[in-house]
């Protein structure tokens, strides 16, 4: 080795052991107080051992002034590259709080914007670790942070490879739509936070005071929907990803992995029939339901907190992935409202972009009406579902177990034909109506539009109630495909999924990738 090479790679050496310090000692210390890993640890948490390979490590600010101060920033604040999940090709960019909180930088953000586009060139899903105080302030370089890029880049690759957001930090004000935009946002009820104006901002632009709760994980899990996954803190959040990621295909163009399994496909489950009541009244645990049903009881649930009564969640059924869509009655009635409806839309949308089959297994009453759903835009979140069902060209499987009511349980959960579905199995106790109600309509007052012989000639036999045996009785009518005992549930289940595998069905020809469904 020559002197030029030796001096050379010594540079390259001592600007690789500085990058490893990060923002410095001190820096990584108080990461560590506040419970949260550094970049590096977190890349090492999420990879294989031994697999990360780094990109633009050289990367610095170049020694720039901001507010008159010399700035030396590694790598930019931004540590980025490629690794393996279960030996799976993943890429990886991690905001470094250590060094100047995170915040992008113009250097920061081409490294981020680039490694997207690289990624979606390659096939291979990306991994956002988001720990970042936002646009650098000081710095003329960026007006808007260049969050504008990160937008684009997120929309114009979605559906393309899988997007994951992990966010151990705060995201704030315009950059809190980049976790948004992804596939999936998993967020660590110790450190995330995520909001459009946190409380400071709220306070001095409202004057009103905010919870300190407002922004945190379990908010976003409970009340805005916006989270999928919670964890405890950085590594179980970490490795919350690392288990998503395995019920996910690299893109569009490929499957979901296939994991060998010795659950026999075949198996019958004869608990169902104990498990789900035959009083229609009564309630139970979906969970039970569906731990019964897939491979070695296992399956990853998203959004469990938020509209409890529809589970939506990731399971291998004979070692395939499969996207499960089911009612809950141990909820308030398993009802179908806007937030389910939401839940449900979002989830299903994943699904047809990734080649994931969906399965649904019902049992609910209609959509229930009421002033606050009907202002708030019921029809249309309903609307969503439709839209999206009917053009989605994924294998669609259904069980009806007991109740199929009104346009939620035969028309929204895929148990009519005509929406679509493949193939719609249906238990011996399975009955069908336009709605559910008992309520003697004649001693309620018509509102407008409702005419006098409307009890007779509509609103009393909206309520008649058919069994499933009628229902077969008229093939024409193309409700469900077959009744099947509930010990079967499994084992059809698998063989409709092996029967559509190879389906391949096209949309009409349009110039654009969507329609205009209601929003």
């Amino acid at each position: 080795m020559g002197k030029a090479m030796e001096d050379a790679v010594k540079r390259l050496r001592e600007i690789r052991q500085k990058n490893l310090a990060g923002g410095g000692l001190e820096a990584i210390e108080r990461q560590h107080a506040r419970g949260k890993l550094t970049a590096r640890e977190r890349i090492e948490c999420l990879v294989d051992p031994g697999t990360f390979s780094e990109l633009g490590s050289c990367v610095n600010t170049n020694s720039r002034r901001i507010d008159g101060k010399e700035v030396d920033a590694p790598c930019d604040g931004a540590v980025i590259g490629t690794g393996e999940v279960e030996g799976r090709l993943v890429a990886v960019y991690a905001s470094d709080f250590t060094v100047l909180g995170g915040s992008i930088g113009s250097q920061h953000l081409q490294k981020c914007a680039e490694l997207i586009k690289m990624a979606a060139a390659w096939g291979i899903p990306m991994v956002w670790l988001l720990d970042s105080s936002g646009g650098r302030l000081g710095s003329s370089t960026l007006l808007t942070a260049g969050i504008d890029w990160y937008f684009a880049l997120e929309a114009r690759y979605s559906g393309v490879i899988p997007q994951i957001n992990v966010l151990m930090g705060p995201c704030i004000a315009g950059q809190a739509y980049a976790p948004t935009l992804c596939d999936f946002l998993l967020m660590s009820r110790q450190t995330g936070h995520l909001w459009l104006g946190g409380p400071r901002m709220v306070q001095a632009a409202t004057s009103e005071k905010i919870g300190d709760n407002v922004g945190g994980a379990d908010y976003h899990m409970e009340f805005s929907g916006t989270c999928d996954v919670v964890g405890e803190d950085d590594r179980e959040t970490i490795q919350k990803a690392r288990l998503l990621l395995g019920y996910l295909p690299s893109n569009w163009r490929e499957k979901a992995p296939y994991k060998p399994t010795c659950d026999d496909p075949r198996r019958e489950v004869p608990e169902l029939a104990e498990i789900v009541p035959d009083d229609y009244g009564e309630t139970y645990d979906m969970h039970r339901v569906i731990e019964l049903l897939v491979d070695d009881g296992e399956y990853f649930e998203l959004k469990n907190e938020y509209a409890k009564n529809l589970i939506t969640c990731f399971a291998r059924m004979g070692g395939e992935v499969v996207g499960l869509v089911a009612n809950n009655p141990a909820q308030p009635g398993s009802i179908l409202e806007i937030d389910s409806c939401d839940k449900y839309y979002r989830f299903l949308q994943v699904l047809d972009a990734y080649n994931i089959p969906l399965v649904t297994l019902v049992d609910t009453p209609p959509v229930v009406p009421g002033e606050s759903q009907e202002a708030r835009g019921l029809l249309r979140h309903g609307g969503k579902i439709l839209d999206v069902y009917a053009t989605a060209t994924i294998p669609k499987i259904s069980v009806i177990l007991r109740e199929a009511y009104g346009d939620a349980g035969s028309i929204i959960m895929g148990g009519v034909k005509g929406m679509g579905v493949d193939l719609c199995y249906a238990w011996p106790v399975a009955r069908f109506a336009i709605e559910a109600s008992e309520m003697d309509y004649r001693n309620v007052r018509g509102g407008m539009g409702i005419e006098a012989g409307a009890y007779e000639g509509y609103l009393n036999r909206a309520r008649e109630k058919l069994d499933v045996f009628e229902v077969a009785k008229c093939w024409t009518a193309q409700v469900v495909d077959e009744i099947i005992e509930p010990g079967e549930t499994r084992k059809k289940i698998i063989e409709a999924l092996r029967l559509t595998k190879n389906k391949r069905e096209k949309l009409p020809p349009r110039n654009k990738y969507h329609g205009t469904p209601p929003t």
